[in-house]
């Protein structure tokens, strides 16, 4: 037996000198690659083509959005720096077409760090800093520009080759001239010179704790054909007690162990190593497998592949795609780079993703960051046969040809599944709704105060992101005025309305669910208005008496009520809350029919809280109201009016919550966040309306209206235009 390597057939070219750290920044300003070949499938040669490229700006160390910085939501706001790293030299360099010479008609499009979503990781300031990657090839040129000042670690006796050099690029280099996946990542290079040599080296991957080893070699008969995954060539490769595969299984129970797919198109079973979990399944969580295919992509993923490798086979539950075509460093010179195209230049693509992972979610073990590759695969190309629980009840789908489908880094960033918080008590919550939905009367309070620190949330594969604690509230919808001036018009009745002596405290129940009536009592003295439930909502009483009478009118009020959640709701149901509430109401009769109307209450509510809130406190509220006009404007019994109003909102109270609160990056306490439950900004609607009698029994009512701070809330604001009539009979 013996072993060897997907060979490419590499062309050396100058570059200049290496720049010394991160941000990219781009000085190459046109580069040229005229007749460049490459082995891959079959190991034909091909050739390339010229292009030209521009200098980008350099990226920030980071972003801000909205789950954080590295982790976010979107990458809408990253979407700018992600093109100019997509057309910056250091990335075009990558975007080739290209052929084999045996098949000279057909010509491949490639673009493989832009297929695999790689910038939109650099755009937000990851470079693999902090991650060991363990390289196992037949030799590196450890002087080359690219990898220098990477490398942590080299075993000895090996010799210099261009294989293992480019390989060794792709996953952390970085130059003038070319950016790898993680440039930032140190690199633990191997020897693959007899399973001696391969246990040695896999065991310093393990002593260093590198994330991933990459293998982008493979076992071959004498014939030159792949040896495939079975008992029999399991046992002649490693024989009895051989130590190469106790490094394996140890290092594999800790990092992921990474390999190249044959390049044999025809191969119809996988390879050895790339299949070796279906011998040695404790493998498993720890082995991924790596085949070459040239997508047609567009900024929304993965439309169609071509596939220049082996197909997945037995190793498909842990198989991943990636282009692996490359402009990568040679060992020619400290200079030289090389085209190249097979598997081996895929591998370490997934091997340097694992790094940018790693540093991204400084939580999660590499078995954890290899599932969330999988799971974040770009499947929608084919048609999945097959379905893998990740975790948690997640499934993704794969098939036998395209395993789980292709790399994409953008996706393994974002959460995958539903958003969870872990409260103090330990109960795990799903963020699919807010954890706090608070009535109109609150406004915006409780988000406010929860914005004031950032809590943590894990998805589904337990990443961890960073978010604003606001996230976990939300306000009950808001009220829509033109519905609500309405109903109260026509509750209160607009004949009533138009007449001097009507109590000003009719309409106590606007904002509430459920119907209102009312009516004085039969002694004349006192006045109720009743708030009816419908359906389970609202209900309450309001008993008022006249102080005074004629056409200085003042009403005195208590009301009772409950509300179920839409004005004082602090929970994710309808908690029920008891409020009591003192309503004063002054009208005065002025001169020719004029009149002015003053209202105001002034309450107190038991609330009640659930869900996260502790120690929530007894609420006081408020509203106010002012509305002046004419009567007998245009004709006997019209109405003109202005009016300004302020609807209930709550003046003073509070709670808490404890929440898991970020203080850095995977820094996190259970902290007690004081919430003040009176918002900021005050609704207040300013109306004016006119209503007149059409008939004996018909009434019409005009109303334009319109609401600054809508529903107590900042900045919110509504105008609505309300047209009615009334028919008695």
């Amino acid at each position: 037996m013996t072993e060897t390597i997907h060979c490419p057939i590499a062309a050396p070219r100058p570059a200049m000198r290496r720049r010394a750290a991160w941000p990219l920044r781009a000085l190459l300003l046109c580069s040229t690659l005229p007749g460049l070949a490459a082995c891959g499938g079959g190991g034909e040669d091909g050739s390339g083509t010229d292009y030209s490229v521009d200098v980008p700006v350099a990226p920030d160390s980071g972003g801000s959005g909205i789950l954080g910085s590295y982790f976010v939501s979107s990458f809408a706001p990253y979407e700018a720096l992600a093109s100019q790293l997509r057309n910056s030299a250091l990335y075009a360099i990558q975007q080739v077409s290209w052929n084999f010479k045996a098949t000279p008609g057909t010509v491949y499009d490639s673009f493989a760090p832009a297929s695999s979503r790689v910038e939109y990781a650099h755009a937000v300031g990851l470079t693999g800093k902090g991650q060991v990657i363990s390289v196992v090839d037949a030799g590196f040129l450890t002087t080359h520009e690219t990898i220098a000042d990477n490398v942590a670690n080299v075993q000895g006796g090996m010799p210099v080759d261009d294989h293992g050099t480019a390989v060794a690029s792709v996953a952390a280099g970085f130059s003038d001239t070319m950016v790898g996946i993680a440039p930032n990542a140190k690199l633990a290079l191997g020897y693959y010179g007899g399973t001696t040599a391969l246990a040695n080296a896999t065991n310093t991957a393990r002593t260093l704790g590198a994330v991933a080893q990459n293998n982008s070699w493979g076992f071959v008969d004498l014939s030159g054909n792949t040896l495939y995954v079975s008992p029999t060539n399991y046992a002649t490769i490693f024989g009895s007690g051989n130590s190469y595969s106790s490094a394996l299984v140890n290092y594999a129970a800790d990092g992921v162990v990474v390999f190249a797919m044959s390049n044999e198109t025809s191969d119809t079973n996988a390879g050895l190593m790339e299949a070796l979990p279906v011998i040695l399944p404790q493998l498993e969580a720890g082995w991924l497998a790596v085949g070459n295919a040239i997508p047609d992509f567009d900024a929304n993923g993965i439309n169609s592949v071509q596939l220049i490798s082996s197909a997945c086979h037995e190793a498909a539950a842990w198989c991943l795609l990636a282009d692996g075509t490359w402009n990568a460093a040679t060992a020619a010179s400290d200079t030289a780079y090389g085209f190249n195209v097979g598997s081996s230049f895929a591998a370490p693509q997934v091997s340097g993703a694992l790094a940018l992972l790693a540093e991204a979610f400084p939580a999660l073990d590499p078995h954890d960051l290899r599932l969330r590759l999988l799971a974040s695969a770009d499947n929608g190309f084919f048609t999945p046969d097959q379905w893998l629980e990740i975790e948690n009840g997640l499934k993704h789908g794969y098939n036998d040809t395209y395993g789980h489908g292709f790399l994409d880094l953008r996706a393994a960033l974002l959460p995958i599944g539903t958003p969870q918080v872990t409260l103090a008590d330990g109960n795990v919550t799903a963020l699919n709704a807010p954890l706090i939905v608070s009535g109109s009367a609150f406004g915006d309070a409780v988000t406010r105060s929860l914005s004031a620190v950032d809590i943590t949330v894990t998805d589904s594969l337990n990443a961890e992101f960073r978010t604003p604690g606001g996230t976990l509230a939300a306000t009950a919808g808001l009220p829509d005025i033109g519905t609500g001036r309405l109903a109260r018009a026509f509750t209160t009745g607009l004949a009533t309305r138009r007449v001097a002596s009507a109590s000003a405290l009719s309409d106590t129940f606007e904002g509430f669910s459920g119907r209102s009536v009312g009516g004085r009592l039969r002694d004349g003295g006192l006045s109720a208005a009743v708030l009816l439930p419908q359906g389970g909502d609202d209900y309450g009483i309001s008993l008022s008496t006249a102080l005074s009478e004629g056409s200085t009118r003042l009403d005195l009020g208590l009301k009772l009520a409950r509300d179920q959640g839409a004005l004082l709701g602090l929970g994710t149901d309808a908690g029920a809350n008891d409020l009591f509430a003192v309503e004063l109401a002054l009208s005065q009769d002025l001169a020719g029919d004029g009149f002015l109307s003053l209202t105001g209450e002034v309450g107190l509510a038991s609330l009640a809280g659930t869900g996260i809130l502790s120690d929530v406190s007894t609420a006081s509220f408020n509203s106010l109201g002012v509305e002046f006009g004419q009567r007998n404007l245009a004709t006997r019994g019209d109405r003109l009016s202005f009016g300004a109003r302020m609807p209930m909102a709550v003046t003073s109270g509070s709670a808490t919550a404890v929440l898991p609160v970020t203080r850095a990056i995977g820094s996190t306490s259970y902290e007690p966040v004081a919430i003040d439950l009176a918002p900021d900004a005050r609704q207040v609607d300013l109306s004016i309306s006119y209503q007149r009698p059409i008939g004996d029994n018909l009434e019409l009512l005009v109303e334009l209206v319109h609401a600054e701070n809508l529903g107590n809330r900042a900045g919110a604001r509504d105008t609505a235009a309300v047209f009615g009539l009334s028919w008695s009979f």
